[in-house]
């Protein structure tokens, strides 16, 4: 699905930076503004990530990752003291997001922001606060447990329903961000559990919540496998203005716990929608989300809440919801221009679409099908479900107004098997 040709650019307008470039997030924004007439800077470590070829990004510069917090704001105050308010600055990763939050006095006077603060950034990517807030308002979340000591592990293993998940607190500056690691039985639990919390965090992030070492604990839900509901879309720091879209991931990689590789539309569910607005109100968060629910036979779980661009974004911008402008006009205080764009994504009426990763859908079914880890029935099923939605797919890659970013997935994918076979098995052959 091809969006509209390129607008004019319009003189006078702030720039938007943009970073993360190996994310379909940030592919998804940097088409979307370039699009709309707006000029595009992408900031990376490196030099192949795809959105730093798209055609609508008109600069291109190197930054240090994310990863080495210290150095990467440093840089970023520098890059705002040369180009005073030229650029509007908005979150890709959770890094981003407490990074730019936890520094928001000194980096607002240098870039155009729309950040809710700290408190409500890391109540949200922090899974115990989340967890606390969550529960606050209403929303059900599955039975999770917080362990302090090794009686509370022993607690856990009398109380839970196995199998669980060993979880991260938080992914922010996490060294292998891994989403967890599921475990069988309770005596098993100990091990585990010591054996990951040995995956450490940047020491800046210590310092911040030393608790944030100590993993959690969650009931394991097969229907996470295929059966995640997620509510993606903005807010405004009045909670009036409020819009949203539905969809059910119903194919991940790894498939019990992974990267979503294929969404459907889904209808807007009410209550869940007016508990987010209340979780939002009652942490004091503005500007995108998108909130992941397991659908059990039950309830709606909320699990995860993601205050940035997220990877299937241009699923949204597709589906008549730009939200890299939302977020754009927020932080200049164009309060006219938010309110037209909000006012058309309502106006807007879908034919059913539904998003694909079509590079890793084929990988994923030509090569487990040849390992054994895909059975043919279910092989079959995806080949009829790509013929059935031919004509409503958005793909974060492949996009005949913009082709180069395709090319640098393709030949990245290439170099990272070849570098990493092992990973590249286990995942995309194994389903491990």
């Amino acid at each position: 699905m091809v969006e509209q040709a390129p607008r004019v650019r319009v003189e006078g307008r702030p720039s938007v930076l943009l970073f993360s470039a190996g994310f379909y997030g940030t592919l998804a924004a940097a088409r979307c503004f370039g699009r709309n007439g707006i000029d595009v800077t992408v900031a990376d470590p490196g030099r192949l990530g795809p959105a730093s070829w798209s055609r609508f990004v008109g600069r291109r510069i190197q930054c240090p990752p994310e990863s080495q917090a210290e150095a990467f704001v440093e840089w970023l105050l520098a890059l705002g003291r040369r180009e005073p308010l030229q650029h509007v600055l908005y979150p890709t990763s959770d890094e981003l997001a407490w990074l730019v939050s936890l520094h928001r006095e000194a980096l607002s006077e240098y870039f155009h922001l729309y950040d809710p603060g700290i408190d409500a950034v890391y109540g949200l990517l922090n899974k115990r606060k989340l967890f606390e807030a969550g529960q606050a308002v209403g929303l059900t979340l599955p039975r999770t447990w917080f362990p302090e000591s090794e009686a509370d592990l022993d607690a856990v293993s009398r109380e839970a329903r196995f199998p669980v998940l060993i979880k991260p607190t938080t992914q922010i500056l996490y060294s292998t961000h891994r989403k967890g690691q599921p475990v069988q039985a309770p005596a098993q639990l100990a091990e585990e559990y010591r054996a990951f919390s040995r995956d450490g965090y940047a020491p800046m992030l210590v310092r911040f919540d030393p608790a944030v070492s100590r993993p959690m604990v969650q009931e394991f839900h097969p229907e996470a496998a295929e059966g995640i509901y997620s509510l993606s879309g903005f807010v405004d720091e009045t909670g009036e203005l409020f819009e949203v879209r539905g969809a059910m991931k119903v194919l991940q990689r790894p498939r019990r716990l992974g990267v979503g590789v294929c969404f459907e539309s889904a209808p807007v569910r009410e209550e869940l929608a007016a508990g987010l607005q209340r979780l939002c109100k009652h942490l004091g968060y503005h500007g995108v989300f998108e909130v992941e629910f397991i659908q059990t036979k039950d309830d709606f779980l909320l699990i995860d809440f993601n205050p940035r661009y997220y990877g299937q974004m241009g699923f949204d911008i597709a589906r008549g919801l730009p939200l890299p402008l939302l977020a754009y006009h927020a932080a200049l205080g164009d309060r006219d221009a938010l309110r037209r764009e909000l006012n058309a994504a309502r106006e807007w009426r879908g034919n059913g679409e539904v998003f694909c990763n079509r590079i890793a859908l084929e990988m994923l079914l030509n090569l487990q099908r040849l390992s054994g880890a895909l059975p043919a029935d279910e092989a079959r099923q995806w080949r009829r479900w790509l013929g059935d939605n031919q004509g409503l797919t958005v793909d974060p890659l492949i996009d005949a107004d913009d082709l180069m970013p395709t090319a640098v997935e393709v030949a990245q994918i290439l170099y990272g098997s070849a570098r990493h076979p092992r990973a590249f098995i286990r995942m995309m052959v194994l389903n491990r």
